[in-house]
């Protein structure tokens, strides 16, 4: 019965943990200088729009757990209180170095006493959670052994708000709504070992019916049981809460404790765990996908942005000059200045920044009290809080510029870069002078790269070094391979296993090939359902790791080399029965726009392939764009989007005519 009363109290008080460090590396240098649940997304502080979250959710009280730099956690969280119906208490531990140790000082402290929502400070979502807490609530009353119930929201592996380097791959049982094996995905692994899922084999028997889930993304919201801090106490080897907690709960035959889901799909959630997520989300909230956390919303204090045509927010008091160009998807905060001829595109300009004369900024996030003086280009970069880019200054994409640095004029800043204005260990409280690098800041300037600890180990960035590459703010896969081959060559104690991963990707690649291959043939001649045959290929995919585009480029083949442009009408090998017979198997290959695009290209060059006349591929490809687009395959962006890109205009002479086949026409 005690039990009974503790959980009817708790529909009383509904609490909230938020963990303020994300006790990683993956901002730095920025994140040495401030918290980055402090850093600004689209010009408000990150930590506000997980607090509006959590005040939408109906939470009364809210611990704010924080470490580095914590008296700015605080007296931001001090501040933000003062207009906020909820109690927000700040914990301060130094000691602190992950999750876990999170965790344990948390029940050291004992100030959870019932389910409590666990997020962390860079969540940003428009979900309501009124269902989900039910039903852990609902479950917990049946079930003292369910203690979690984590949030996944449904979405395509090449979704915008997925993070790149970082997946999941869950095991669940739909009927009962629990998670039954986790196990975290990295973009590249180091060793076979990486490559292969270990499950418990005894699930089958309890379970007869799972899904093996990859299209999930980790939404990083739980709603905890009290009993969870407790765990950690008593396992020390727990420091993460998905690789180590999660896991070890699915797997222990001892503790006999279960974790749940709640599946979301029309909402938005996503966690801002990198400088590629920092890009990707704020973009969603420019094109108002998170909304009504938007920039027009005025969710911080003061703030008193305008909504105008073409995903342009502005404050009344910025100063346009009437030559500038201000194009799609642009914020610009309070007081900032731009003079004539500057063009702004798909870009975050900070309050009381002054933006010079035929200044050109493209995808990139400028802060607060920024200073670009005239002829400058910023591409796909960070330039945070005080910086200063003198005049003719170029700096290419993927850079991350920290606090007050100076590029002096004439300056190019390569790509990737990371400049800071502290001193060799600055941040350890040593008083070596800051020695600037003319080759990164040019000879006026102020700043140095940042390199970072040799000894870093984020749990996150794992063994190979290009998951925390492909992280980064406009990563380029090209670039990537390019960094791999150096490695290689400059490691001779890893070329053995680098060649037998390689051997094993080419084998994989083949077998892939091959099974997907026989198993359209085998659907075409006894005549599956498309539900069966994209059954097996969805298995395919998830049993040799590929993504959709791995399929697409060589189920959309495998379907067009079916058609016999020969055949009579009414023939089962004609375009358009094959079209109509197996076109929706392509479709379960396409998802958003991304993959629509990429579809497109996919037909292109297959068409062109299976057909060296061009008024043979012309007979397939105008047929099959047709179709694409009456059966919502393609949308009409898509088709232009995919039409007016360089690399349909590139490729083999014949790829080039399909392409003219289907000019848009000039109205």
């Amino acid at each position: 019965m005690p039990p009974k009363e503790k959980v009817e109290s708790t529909e009383q008080v509904l609490q909230a943990v938020i963990l303020a460090d994300s006790f990683d590396e993956r901002f730095q240098p920025i994140t040495l200088q401030t918290a980055r649940c402090l850093l600004p997304l689209c010009n408000v502080p990150l930590i506000s729009y997980t607090f509006e979250f959590l005040a939408v959710a109906g939470v009364q009280e809210i611990f704010v757990f924080c470490c580095s730099h914590s008296d700015k956690v605080k007296a931001f969280v001090k501040q933000y209180g003062k207009s906020s119906n909820m109690k927000i208490h700040t914990i301060v531990s130094q000691e602190c170095m992950s999750v876990g140790d999170a965790m344990r000082e948390l029940d050291a402290k004992q100030l959870i006493d019932t389910d409590f929502i666990l997020v962390n400070g860079d969540v940003v979502s428009n979900m309501k959670l009124d269902k989900v807490l039910e039903e852990h609530r609902a479950r917990r009353q049946a079930d003292k052994s369910a203690i979690m119930t984590m949030v996944l929201k449904k979405a395509s592996p090449q979704h915008r708000s997925r993070a790149v380097g970082d997946g999941s791959l869950f095991v669940l049982d739909q009927s009962s709504k629990e998670c039954l094996h986790y196990q975290p995905l990295k973009a590249f692994k180091s060793t076979r070992r990486d490559r292969r899922m270990t499950m418990d084999m005894e699930i089958f028997d309890k379970h007869p019916e799972v899904q093996v889930r990859n299209d999930l993304i980790d939404c990083q919201v739980d709603i905890c049981s009290v009993e969870v801090p407790a765990l950690f106490t008593e396992n020390f080897d727990y420091q993460d809460i998905r690789a180590d907690f999660v896991h070890g709960i699915l797997t222990s035959d001892l503790l006999g404790k279960t974790i749940h889901f709640h599946e979301v799909s029309d909402v938005y959630a996503a966690r801002v765990r990198s400088t590629q997520m920092y890009d990707a989300v704020s973009k969603d909230i420019i094109s108002r996908w998170t909304f009504p956390m938007v920039p027009d919303s005025n969710l911080q204090a003061g703030d008193c942005y305008e909504f105008r045509r073409g995903l342009v927010y502005k404050e009344k008091s910025v100063v346009l000059s009437r030559t500038c160009v201000v194009e799609e998807k642009v914020v610009i905060g309070a007081r900032t200045q731009i003079a004539e001829d500057a063009v702004l595109s798909n870009c975050v300009i900070g309050k009381n920044c002054v933006i010079g004369a035929n200044v050109k900024i493209d995808n990139a996030y400028i802060w607060d009290n920024v200073t670009i003086k005239d002829n400058c280009v910023v591409q796909h970069s960070i330039i945070a809080n005080g910086a200063v880019l003198e005049k003719d200054v170029t700096v290419n994409k993927g850079c991350l510029i920290s606090f007050n640095v100076t590029i002096g004029a004439n300056t190019t800043v390569p790509a990737y870069s990371r400049l800071t204005a502290l001193a060799e260990d600055e941040d350890q409280n040593s008083v070596t002078e800051l020695i600037s690098d003319p080759a990164f800041v040019g000879p006026t300037g102020r700043g140095r790269p940042f390199k970072e600890a040799e000894d870093s180990d984020d749990e996150d960035d794992e063994a190979d070094p290009r998951n925390k590459q492909v992280n980064r703010l406009a990563y380029d896969m090209s670039a990537l391979k390019l960094d791999r081959q150096a490695q290689e060559e400059s490691a001779s104690e890893f070329e053995s296993e680098a060649s037998d991963v390689e051997e094993e990707e080419v084998n994989t690649a083949e077998e892939l090939d091959r099974e997907i291959a026989q198993t359209l043939e085998r659907a075409f001649k006894e005549g599956h359902e498309v539900d069966i045959a994209a059954l097996e290929l969805n298995t395919l995919r998830m049993a040799s790791n590929s993504n959709f585009h791995e399929m697409r480029k060589r189920i959309i083949p495998g379907v067009l080399k079916n058609i016999d442009l020969s055949a009579k009408p009414g023939s089962k090998t004609t375009v358009k029965e094959v079209l109509v017979r197996w076109g929706p198997l392509i479709g379960r290959m396409i998802h958003d726009e991304a993959d629509q695009i990429d579809g497109l290209f996919i037909l292109q060059r297959a068409c062109a392939g299976l057909h060296e006349d061009s008024t043979q591929a012309q007979k397939v490809f105008a047929p099959a764009l047709r179709y694409f687009y009456d059966e919502d395959i393609t949308e009409e962006d898509s088709i232009l989007n995919w039409y007016r890109s360089d690399k349909s205009q590139q490729g083999t002479e014949t790829e080039k005519r399909l392409r003219e086949v289907v000019r848009p026409s000039a109205t």
